[in-house]
């Protein structure tokens, strides 16, 4: 990786680089203009020849404040002199496609909001249950019937098509969806009137010429909460890849720090939770190798660290007290004091843990802006 003129970006030579992403919005709240959103192509392509949006929890506001920026992630695209707004339009055009993990507001909210300039039709690709989601916010009252399955709705600007098989460029790239309910419930307690529940997919992108991999994840409950094998399954679907050095980088989500006890998760990660999946899919590499140890089995693999839930800077942050539950199962307020800088606090985690057991892996804290060229 190298910083191009102080902006915040990891770029490779494109001759060595299969994909080519940047961050448009990086966390799972509170904030806005920084919610999840992605957007890559293929590193031998240009932009104008067709890109692929991974979530739109932000998107066009977000994009234009990237864009205003002296050195922006999109530097190498091919723009006329013009304004942010008409940058903001032409990279809108050139996506051709949106994967969207799951339905909640901090992956489909700038879908929504952007289906108002759109000009032709575009598939939106989902589990089928994210898609449904997707056409109730679609439903003529929170905002208008822009999205259908049917692609001859003359007002189906987003086409949503259930996963199965999408080209992200002619005989090039492939992707596969490794589908996994994730029930975000309390921690050994069943699901709740009180507790919501969603369903979230894993996609798996494949560079065809290449032969190289990237694995995007949506939101991920710790197996170890909900007491089910749902992660695993995916570990094991691409272990076989990781032993063959062909799954390159892992995007998934660590939302908050190590303080955040299991009941308050809601569906999500801690760098705890993280580090003992990523052993998991080490531990499934090793069935596939026959070996023991689960030392660099990992290696060569990029963990982007992403959906981070905000931050609190030094002069608001404050103890606060959240309901926990003792052995007994009596309920009890326990003082609970968040980190100043949440990111650095799960990335100073994430790396001790790997100090200590060695998988190989390497961590990359997402950044909005941050461009990143996989290999």
């Amino acid at each position: 990786m190298s910083t191009r003129d102080g902006a915040q970006q990891a770029v490779q030579a494109v001759d060595d680089t299969a994909f080519s992403f940047v961050c448009v919005g990086v966390s799972g709240g509170p904030f806005e203009t920084d919610c999840s959103s992605y957007v890559m192509k293929l590193a031998d392509k240009k932009w104008s020849e067709g890109i692929t949006l991974l979530e739109a929890g932000s998107w066009l506001g977000a994009l234009k404040n990237l864009l205003c920026e002296p050195n922006h992630a999109f530097f190498d695209a091919e723009f006329p002199e013009a304004t942010a707004e008409v940058k903001v339009e032409l990279i809108n055009s050139w996506v051709n496609q949106t994967f969207i993990s799951h339905g909640h507001l901090d992956h489909i909210f700038g879908l929504v909001l952007a289906s108002a300039v759109q000009r032709i039709q575009k598939p939106v690709y989902g589990l089928q249950d994210t898609l449904e989601t997707i056409t109730e916010i679609f439903n003529g009252r929170l905002w208008p019937k822009l999205a259908s399955f049917n692609a001859r709705d003359p007002f189906a600007f987003y086409h949503l098509r259930p996963h199965g098989s999408a080209i992200l460029s002619k005989e090039v790239a492939k992707f596969s969806s490794l589908s996994c309910d994730r029930n975000q419930h309390q921690d050994n307690s069943p699901p709740s009137q009180n507790v919501s529940t969603i369903t979230s997919t894993a996609f798996l992108f494949t560079h065809r010429q290449k032969d190289q991999d990237v694995l995007f994840m949506g939101d991920v409950e710790p197996d170890t909460v909900s007491h089910r094998s749902l992660n695993q399954h995916v570990w094991q679907a691409v272990a076989s890849r990781v032993a063959q050095n062909k799954l390159r980088a892992v995007f998934i989500e660590c939302s908050f720090a190590s303080t955040q006890p299991n009941h308050l998760l809601f569906g999500h990660l801690t760098p705890r939770h993280l580090f003992a999946e990523l052993r998991t899919l080490a531990e499934c590499v090793c069935q596939e190798t026959g070996e023991r140890s689960v030392k660099n089995k990992l290696r060569g693999v990029r963990c982007v660290v992403i959906h981070v839930k905000g931050m609190m800077p030094p002069e608001v942050a404050k103890p606060c007290r959240v309901p926990c539950s003792d052995e007994e199962g009596s309920q009890k307020l326990q003082p609970v004091v968040f980190p100043v800088d949440t990111r650095s606090a799960i990335l100073q985690d994430l790396q001790a843990f790997e100090a200590e057991e060695q998988l190989g892996v390497e961590f990359i804290m997402a950044k909005q802006g941050l461009r990143i060229g996989m290999l």
